[in-house]
């Protein structure tokens, strides 16, 4: 079987054919094979164009969710393209264990002009997991290769996503991975509260209170483990998984200081918050800390390839120099892709030149201002957002705060009305919206009404 191209496949491949193709030989992450085999579960794509995507019969809707949540410079970038055939053409691969590339070397010390502080030193992954199981990686033979070879353990948050491989996944504690079906995972890593407030685990709390003491939390952990132990935090600036979850500004400030104080490396899994999705390049930028190592993927080439990294600051990859097999033995194959360097390298300068962050600083406060209005709603309980990363957090009942995904298909319902409008995007227990950082203020005020529109309809349809 040939590729063909759009235009080749349109002429000869009909919905109907593909769909049994599909569901006799792809497996979809995160999906039963049961659910998509259901009339309308499943969703061919063809094309994008700006923030929208077309389906196969040629439907276009707002991409509400930038893929998972890393578009950020659009579809159709043609720019980024030749990029990458261009380097496909000249040289498509290079052992990146022997050799430096020039993609490469361009791209890494274009990353470590925009990262803060001293976050000099890039190392290249396959994207979000693998970065943070480098970082983990990285965590741990740091502290080894300066002899303290007793700090093992890790401290993540209740409710934060961090990937899906096992190492990822033993710090990933967002509740619909399935964490107890892979246990044992790492025996190592503690659980501190998220900064939430609207949520929060430390009840009878005002916001500020609820970021100190969930910062004072940590504190605790490491000292009931032993400092001695404990080898890394790990955190999201903003967690997305817990539906925008934005720590005050107290929080990220206490972390560096107990971090510090007790020897631990801080890392920001930066893997959906970079890149100017939260208004600024890096969302680490909003609390003026600079974390020890950053874990990056998604927005760092806009999904045009599979990359991702971890920057390390000066001081943590000195640890790995010296005397002795200080040497971090560890890598990717795919590692340094000079393919993917080119479209880092092209997708960063979008990102610059258009002002692209900037811009989601602007429309994400136009998009919040819109959806903050929907809070007289009774099935809205909270709106938060930082950039052009936003959420509604749906509830049954305002009072009690449980959450609307209780309610058999009501998620189901809001995103067919809000599909048959023209949006995809996530619904329940947060509807998420996450599109592309060129947005106009015409379409975030489509997209707005939308939205409105599709509340609107649940709350009908379920008798509020």
């Amino acid at each position: 079987m040939s590729y063909k191209g759009l235009d080749g496949w349109l002429e000869t491949e009909t919905f109907d054919g593909l769909r049994e193709a599909a569901l006799s030989n792809l497996w979809f992450p995160m999906q039963q094979l049961n659910d998509v085999a259901k009339e309308g579960g499943l969703q061919i794509m063809r094309s994008g164009q700006g923030a929208k995507i077309t389906d196969f019969e040629g439907r276009e809707y707002y991409d509400g969710f930038a893929g998972l949540a890393l578009v950020n410079v659009g579809y159709g970038r043609e720019e980024i393209a030749d990029a990458v055939r261009d380097q496909l053409a000249t040289l498509h691969y290079a052992n990146t264990f022997s050799y430096g590339t020039i993609p490469a070397i361009k791209a890494a010390e274009k990353l470590a002009s925009l990262a803060p502080g001293d976050l000099n030193r890039v190392f290249f992954t396959s994207g979000g997991s693998d970065s943070v199981e480098t970082a983990m990686k990285m965590a741990r033979q740091y502290h080894f290769n300066r002899g303290d070879k007793e700090r093992i353990k890790f401290i993540s948050r209740q409710g934060s996503y961090h990937g899906v491989s096992l190492g990822a996944l033993a710090v990933n504690q967002a509740p619909w991975v399935n964490r107890d079906i892979f246990q044992p995972m790492l025996p190592i890593v503690r659980v501190a509260p998220q900064p939430y407030p609207y949520r929060c685990a430390l009840e009878g709390e005002t916001a500020s209170e609820c970021n100190i003491r969930c910062a004072q939390a940590v504190e605790d952990i490491i000292l009931e483990e032993g400092a001695e132990t404990v080898a890394a935090v790990i955190a999201e600036p903003v967690s997305v998984s817990s539906g925008v979850a934005i720590p005050g500004p107290e929080y990220w400030p206490m972390l560096r200081e107990i971090c510090d104080r007790h020897g631990v490396l801080l890392i920001a899994d930066e893997v959906i918050n970079g890149f100017g999705r939260t208004g600024k390049m890096f969302a680490i930028e909003h609390f003026g800390v600079q974390p020890d190592i950053m874990t990056l993927a998604k927005g760092i080439t806009s999904g045009y390839q599979a990359v991702g990294a971890c920057i390390a600051r000066d001081q943590v990859a000195d640890a790995f120099v010296g005397e002795g097999d200080v040497t971090f033995r560890h890598g990717y194959t795919y590692s340094g892709h000079p393919a993917g360097a080119a479209a880092a390298l092209v997708n960063m300068e979008i990102i610059e030149r258009e002002g692209l962050v900037e811009n989601s600083a602007v429309m994400g406060q136009r998009l919040l201002d819109r959806l903050t209005a929907l809070k007289e709603s009774p099935i809205v309980g909270d709106v938060r957002g930082l950039g052009l990363m936003c959420a509604i957090e749906l509830v049954k009942d305002k009072a009690t705060k449980e959450s609307l995904s209780s309610v058999p298909g009501a998620g189901d319902k809001l995103s067919a009305r809000l599909a048959e409008n023209g949006l995809l995007t996530r619904t329940v227990p947060y509807l998420n919206l996450t599109p592309a950082l060129t947005l106009s203020a015409a379409e975030v005020d489509e997209i707005a009404d939308i939205v409105s529109d599709g509340i609107s309809y649940i709350e009908k349809e379920l008798g509020y």
